[in-house]
């Protein structure tokens, strides 16, 4: 199966079964893809691999014999996150500004911090309670048609503004054009750009494209041999050196760095 380009999936999960799927086409303005682990009987341990903010966010469904949970986050920073492989797992990952359109959650609410959606007051609590007992009881497949079955049914009640800034919101955080540039092509003043951009996402149009060269950083460090100048220029910084200092700053790592830990993983699968 070919995956969505922006998707650089933890090589780490792979060998425990960890599966990920495109939503359906009807979805694909909000959702970046949807990933299900259930646990298995030959392993049973803690799988903790990083996390890279791309102004996305996730909802995710965790169940086992004693543990019933339902879960979002939204981080803004490199995070350190742990999977039990005795638990099971069904999760949307959201493109950015798609959670608060869908779920009426604002960015800013749980910023680098999991909300518990179950027990906290929300607008899809109920929702997400009764879809949570039916897909328990789901095998894999069904598990995730039962959630973009849902998501379809919240599109239908969305605001109808994110509609008109998704494409815009996307192009922001692709890292293929600067904010001023973007703000020309669609014929916004920056102000404007800025505060549609930040009240639907949380960041600011800077904020997107920085996310985005470094994602498109992390895709070419992986998926080429091209060296690190020419990856830089490729992803718009000055040189060098402006790559890798940023690259750090975003991913606590510099650029060979992470490009050895991915590669050594993937070959060791």
């Amino acid at each position: 199966m070919s995956f969505h380009s922006t998707i650089i999936p933890a090589a780490s999960f792979d060998k425990f079964g960890l599966r990920i799927v495109l939503p359906y086409q009807q979805l694909s303005t909000w959702v970046q893809c949807l990933w299900v682990l259930h646990k298995s009987p030959s392993f049973n341990c803690q799988l903790e691999d990083k996390l890279y903010p791309d102004a996305g966010s996730s909802l995710m469904f965790i169940y086992g014999d004693n543990e019933f949970a339902v879960r979002y986050f939204n981080y803004t920073q490199v995070v350190s996150h742990c999977l039990d492989t005795s638990l099971n797992y069904v999760s949307v990952r959201f493109n950015p500004g798609a959670a608060r359109a869908l779920l009426g959650i604002s960015a800013l609410e749980c910023e680098n911090e999991e909300l518990d959606l179950i027990n906290s007051p929300s607008s899809v609590r109920d929702e997400l309670s009764q879809l949570a007992e039916a897909i328990v009881k789901l095998p894999m497949e069904q598990q995730l048609n039962a959630v973009q079955h849902w998501l379809l049914k919240r599109v239908m009640k969305s605001p109808k503004s994110f509609s008109k800034w998704s494409n815009i919101i996307t192009q922001a955080s692709t890292g293929s054009l600067a904010p001023t540039k973007l703000a020309d092509k669609f014929g916004f003043s920056r102000r404007t750009l800025e505060r549609q951009i930040r009240n639907h996402t949380g960041c600011s149009p800077h904020q997107l494209f920085e996310f985005g060269q470094i994602n498109l950083a992390r895709r070419q460090l992986i998926q080429t041999s091209d060296s690190l100048s020419t990856i830089a220029l490729d992803c718009g910084y000055y040189d060098q050196a402006h790559f890798t200092n940023a690259f750090r700053d975003h991913t606590w790592e510099t650029p060979l760095k992470y490009r050895m830990r991915k590669l050594s993983q993937i070959s060791n699968r």
